[in-house]
């Protein structure tokens, strides 16, 4: 199936499925098989270990909730055997939510009257948003 649709945050990606589930849709995406430079030795590497699924949250698309369902390739290094995560331009290390999503709650916390009203629009708890405000105020009041 082809999409021609470009999804914020997800320029560099391939979709490969999309159905509809209770509360949301949900994208089954995943990276092209390109080389990767191992952490522990520096070599590059192309060999495939195997493959996870990851679920995260992303931007509400026509909205509705979106979920990404994230084919991550698990490399490993033909010199020194060390298994390794695959580098993604959408979730961050061990994150439940993408990277566009966490910047669409930081302008709208700004804007919005509540943090309920953020947490509602946003399909997530008060305390997860009051965690990105905080993030946030610490960095705005670092840069002062």
């Amino acid at each position: 199936m082809n999409f021609t649709i470009k999804m914020p945050g997800l320029e560099d990606v391939w979709i490969t499925k999309v159905e509809e589930m209770e509360g949301g849709i949900a994208l089954h995406v995943e990276m092209p098989v390109k080389v990767h430079k191992c952490p522990s030795c520096g070599k590059r590497t192309k060999k495939v270990h195997d493959y996870r699924i990851q679920k995260s949250k992303h931007l509400k698309w026509f909205e509705r909730l979106t979920y990404l369902f994230y084919k991550k390739r698990r490399y490993a290094c033909s010199c020194c055997g060390k298994r390794f995560a695959e580098e993604n331009p959408f979730v961050h290390r061990y994150q439940r939510l993408s990277m566009e999503w966490n910047r669409a709650v930081s302008v709208r916390i700004v804007q919005a009257k509540t943090f309920k009203e953020t947490a509602k629009q946003f399909g997530v708890s008060v305390s997860t948003v009051m965690r990105r405000f905080d993030r946030l105020a610490v960095k705005e009041m670092s840069e002062v």
